[in-house]
Parts: C-alpha cells; sequence; structure tokens
C-alpha cells in the first residue's frame, strides 16, 4: 500500500472518530431537565416531617411543626378546606343567663345589669373575632391574644407562638407568659405593644441587669390575654391534624407521578443511524465526517418541538414503552381519599363522590364535636372576662350554643316546639336566627311598644285566615252538622219511623 493511500486512511479516520464526549452532546430536549422536585414542600422532605411529628415533645420540633402547618395552608387546597370546615362551622349564637336567683334581687338593677352585659357582649363581635382566633389555633393548635378594650371598640391581637408559653390555669382558662428576650435589641418594636407589656419589660430588664439568673418569661395579667388550645389535654402545641401532613405529600407525589406519565407519554425520540462500511477492518468507520454528522443532527433537533428529542447514534435504537409499571390512573384520588379518612372528616363534604346521606350525617357530628369542646373554652373565657368586670355583684353568665351551619334548622325546629310547649327559650330561638341578647330585646321593644307592627300587619285573606261561611258570603251558621231534611232520609229511615212503638 502506497504512502498516499496510508496517509487517506489515517485522515479520514480522524474525520470520522468520534468521542464518548461527542455522543453524549447530541441528545436534545433531554425529559430529565424537566423533572421537578418531589414533596410539596421544598424545606422539609416527607421523612423529616414524620420523624418531626414523632418527637412534637421537644419545643423545637413543636416550633416546626406550626411552620409546616402554616405552609400546607398556604399549599394545600385540601388542607386549607379541612381549616375551614372546622373553624367556619359555628355561628356563635349566644344568650345570656342568670347563675343566680334574682327573683328578689331590685328589677331594675336586674335590668341594668343584664343591658351592660348584652352591650359589652356585642361589642366584642363574638361572630367576628372569635372565626379568627379559630383559623389560627386549627393551625397552630393554640391561640395567644392580648385583650385591646376602649369604649366604643373591642379588638384580640394575636402574639406569635414562638415567643409565647402557657404558664398557669385560672377559672378552667390557661394564662401564658411572654418570652421577653425577644425585645432585647428591639426595644423600637416595643411601642406597638399595649401598655402592660412595654411596663413589664422595663421592670423585667432592670431586674436583669441585678440578677443574670432570672428567666427571660413574664406572665401577662390574665383579664387582658386569652389562650384557646384545641388539644388542651396537654400543654405542648401540636397542630390537631399533623397526622394528615403525611398524607399531603402523597397526593402532591402521586399528581407529580401522574404529570411525569403525561410528560413520557407526550415525548418522542428521533434516531439518526449513522452509516458504518460493512467491509472496512477498521472499527468506528464511518461513511459521513463528523462535520456532516453535525449538520443534519443540529438541522434535525432545531426543527423538531420541545418534548421531541433527537438522538445521532451509530447502533439502531429499540422504541422504549413505559405502558407497564405505570402510576396508576386512580393515584391521586386514592391519595386524596386516604387523607380525608385520616382527617376523620367525609371527603362528602368537598366533593361528590357515592357514599349515603345517613353517613355523611355521622360524619358531620363528630366534626361538630371537636368544635364544641372549643367553644366551651371560648364560653369559659368570656365569663371569667364578666367575673373581673363584676367582681362581687355578678348575676348573668354567657352561653355559646351547639349551633353550626349544619345543625342549624334542627335546633330551631327544637327550640320552636319547645317554645309552643311552654318552654322559656324565645331567647334561644333569637339567637338561632342570628340575634344578639341585645338585639333581641331591643327589636322585640321596637316592633311592638314604638312600630306597634303587630297592629299594623293583617294578614291577606286566604282560606286559612277566613272561616267557611265567610268564604261564601253567609252568615255564621251555628256549631254542629246541618240537621237532614226528611226528604232526604232512606226509605228504610222512613219505615222505621211508621212502626208503632213497641
Amino acid at each position: 500500500m502506497s504512502e498516499e493511500v496510508n496517509q487517506e486512511l489515517i485522515l479520514r479516520k480522524n474525520a470520522m472518530s468520534f468521542d464518548r464526549n461527542n455522543f453524549g452532546r447530541l441528545i436534545i430536549s433531554d425529559l430529565s431537565k424537566s423533572r421537578r422536585g418531589r414533596g410539596v414542600l421544598k424545606k422539609y422532605k416527607q421523612s423529616e416531617v414524620r420523624e418531626i411529628i414523632e418527637g412534637y415533645k421537644l419545643e423545637r420540633n413543636q416550633r416546626t411543626l406550626r411552620e409546616i402547618s402554616n405552609l400546607l395552608y398556604a399549599k394545600s387546597p385540601q388542607y386549607q378546606r379541612l381549616l375551614k370546615h372546622f373553624s367556619d362551622m359555628a355561628l356563635f349564637a349566644h344568650v345570656i343567663n342568670p347563675i343566680r336567683d334574682i327573683r328578689k334581687s331590685n328589677k331594675s338593677k336586674v335590668e341594668k345589669q343584664y343591658i351592660e352585659i348584652a352591650e359589652l357582649i356585642k361589642m366584642m363581635n363574638l361572630p367576628h373575632e372569635m372565626k379568627k382566633l379559630l383559623r389560627i389555633a386549627f393551625k397552630e393548635d393554640v391561640f395567644y391574644g392580648y385583650i385591646h378594650r376602649e369604649k366604643r371598640s373591642f379588638y384580640i391581637q394575636n402574639i406569635e407562638a414562638d415567643i409565647c408559653k402557657i404558664t398557669s390555669v385560672e377559672d378552667g382558662v390557661y394564662n401564658f407568659s411572654i418570652d421577653m428576650s425577644f425585645f432585647l435589641g428591639n426595644e423600637k418594636l416595643l411601642s406597638e405593644w399595649a401598655t402592660e407589656v412595654q411596663v413589664k419589660f422595663r421592670e423585667w430588664k432592670a431586674m436583669k441587669e441585678k440578677n443574670s439568673k432570672i428567666g427571660q418569661w413574664v406572665e401577662l395579667n390574665s383579664r387582658n390575654t386569652i389562650v384557646i388550645k384545641v388539644n388542651e389535654e396537654f400543654t405542648e402545641t401540636f397542630p390537631p391534624f399533623a397526622g394528615s401532613f403525611d398524607a399531603i405529600y402523597d397526593i402532591e407525589a402521586f399528581k407529580q407521578l401522574r404529570k411525569d406519565k403525561e410528560e413520557l407519554g407526550n415525548y418522542m425520540i428521533l434516531s439518526q443511524e449513522l452509516p458504518i462500511r460493512q467491509n472496512s477492518d477498521n472499527n468506528n468507520d464511518f461513511m459521513i465526517d463528523k462535520d456532516t454528522m453535525m449538520f443534519f443532527h443540529n438541522l434535525a433537533s432545531n426543527t423538531v418541538p420541545e418534548n421531541v428529542g433527537v438522538i445521532t447514534s451509530p447502533m439502531p435504537i429499540s422504541p422504549i414503552k413505559f405502558d407497564k409499571d405505570r402510576v396508576d390512573s386512580d393515584g391521586v384520588a386514592k391519595a386524596e381519599r386516604d387523607f380525608w379518612a385520616g382527617s376523620g372528616t367525609s371527603q362528602l363534604l368537598f366533593n361528590a363522590d357515592k357514599s349515603t346521606s345517613q353517613g355523611l350525617l355521622m360524619s358531620i357530628r363528630t366534626d361538630e364535636e371537636i368544635v364544641f369542646g372549643v367553644l366551651t373554652q371560648i364560653e369559659r373565657w368570656v365569663n371569667r372576662y364578666l367575673k373581673s368586670e363584676y367582681p362581687k355583684d355578678l348575676m348573668f353568665s354567657l352561653s355559646i350554643l351547639h349551633v353550626t351551619h349544619f345543625n342549624r334548622d334542627d335546633m330551631y325546629k327544637m327550640y320552636l316546639e319547645s317554645a309552643q310547649y311552654g318552654v322559656p327559650v324565645k331567647n334561644e330561638l333569637c339567637a338561632v336566627v342570628g340575634k344578639s341578647p341585645i338585639e333581641t330585646m331591643n327589636s322585640a321593644y321596637l316592633e311592638n311598644d314604638i312600630l306597634k307592627l303587630h297592629e299594623k300587619f293583617i294578614p291577606l285573606q286566604s282560606s286559612h285566615t277566613m272561616n267557611g261561611d265567610e268564604i261564601i258570603g253567609k252568615p255564621k251558621a251555628e256549631d254542629g252538622r246541618p240537621a237532614k231534611k226528611a226528604k232526604d232520609a232512606s226509605d228504610e229511615t222512613n219505615r222505621n219511623k211508621d212502626k208503632p212503638n213497641a
């Protein structure tokens, strides 16, 4: 073989040869680049959340669980609807009842205190303030609040749970302390806090400078604070539905798998096979050079859509199908069912699925029992507040009725039937329809004594308000059945009349 031929073979071999890196860069629109991160929360993995729940007694884990609950409330529609279901359920229908024998008390004094308490309760605006309170309580398990009351306004300020801690119980209601070290270096924030907090911080700071061993927790005046805890059987904070966190991760994981499956179903690979000389003794003896191959490869890759990949390879490529081991098409729905089952709430409340109405009713009743327990705490707190207002001569207390959006009609029917038999439940009946005690009293006075609407509202004339004679325009007949005329009597009756008496 001549020198010229050998040189030509060497040049051709160099032009046809490719290294691994060259081939590795020939895949366009790699599907793995579009893969998204697993999990509903980037900050916490599912396995980490499980460990945090198991170690909930540690204070740092309690703080983390509150953070996770708030994040899931923002990111998971199922979790958000679950918490709103419980926090928005109660109507906060309430009445004011006597707590002692008022029959021998001065009538004007009793009436005066009743009106004062009714006006105070109305100013508290329980349906609005307590609904905001319950939203936080069901997210974090506990609500810490400070009362701001003026002559004609009442507002509850939420305090972050990270700087609060339950420290005592008074009259069956929790009290809490604030971590005063929070304000060290941030004393400019004190202007946004109540006067009591400012005064107690300065006192604490002066004592701390004298004795460094003094703790950072200072309890606030119980008259100005409110603590509502959903899981009141233990002092550690634990979001009521933390057990459903795992199911929320499963829902998001199945959604991601379903999306990946759809992407794989829409993904296509175009394969260009490089021609190789069949009768050549050299390995990798391609029939076209690298530059020509890259020209056609780039031409194809620039033409295809984004979800189509282009591979140029000297080997034949078999199609890969993803039909087997595919994600269960019902995986997301199954994960959602597991979520609602784990939370103890019927899925029927949030979407239509086949089940019985009786089963749905029983599920709602169990949900109501959870809310009623929290309502009892709120009721006890309001009554403790009333005791501080009337420390010597309190005659009334507040009762929050167990009325929700779901049982409102049944409760109205129960009170109405009781009132029809003389049971003194007119106030309860008015509360169910949305009237506060002060509204009930003033509305009755306005309608009956001032406007006299009962005299001006005349029912329309109908068969329900008129008797039979009035309908046909005849004078009122005597009571009883009209006498039967003789001619209308039967033949048998007439024969009996003609018979002689025995």
